[in-house]
């Protein structure tokens, strides 16, 4: 069983639920990659900041493939423990407030832009390793002297 995957409660097959999160500097919109998803076998739930993912988890992986192709530097998922719909983090069930989670999805999309520009840099050939330059013998001399004293 793959550890990305949850399985619902009936235990008859694994369920994947994925947020897909665009970068605020990326030029599609959450309705414009959910199209490219919304005739798959799988819910689709458009979000503010992307969408979330959730079905059979060869799927899910094929639906990221397709999405990315729209734009690979700026497109970017993880997994979500819950279900879209779950009554654990239904903000209704719980009286309202940020679902748990929220937060820190919110910090991470501030940081998707530096991530994005670092994908949209070629990469060098090569960098070269640092030369090491041999220690004196005067100066091991010394160390050795103080370390004695």
């Amino acid at each position: 069983m793959n550890n990305s995957s949850t399985t619902n409660s009936d235990n008859t097959k694994d369920i994947e639920t994925r947020i897909v999160v665009l970068s605020p500097d990326s030029r599609l919109t959450p309705e414009i990659i959910a199209k490219e998803v919304i005739s798959l076998p799988i819910i689709v739930k458009t979000t503010c900041w992307g969408l979330i993912l959730s079905g059979n988890p060869k799927i899910i992986q094929q639906a990221i493939q397709d999405i990315r192709k729209l734009d690979p530097h700026h497109i970017f998922t993880k997994i979500r423990g819950y279900p879209p719909g779950d009554p654990r983090i239904c903000r209704f069930q719980r009286g309202g407030g940020a679902r748990p989670g929220f937060h820190l999805l919110e910090f991470e999309s501030t940081i998707l832009p530096h991530i994005s520009k670092a994908f949209d840099s070629p990469m060098p050939e090569s960098v070269p390793s640092p030369k090491k330059k041999p220690l004196p013998i005067k100066k091991l001399k010394k160390i050795i002297a103080e370390s004695e004293e």
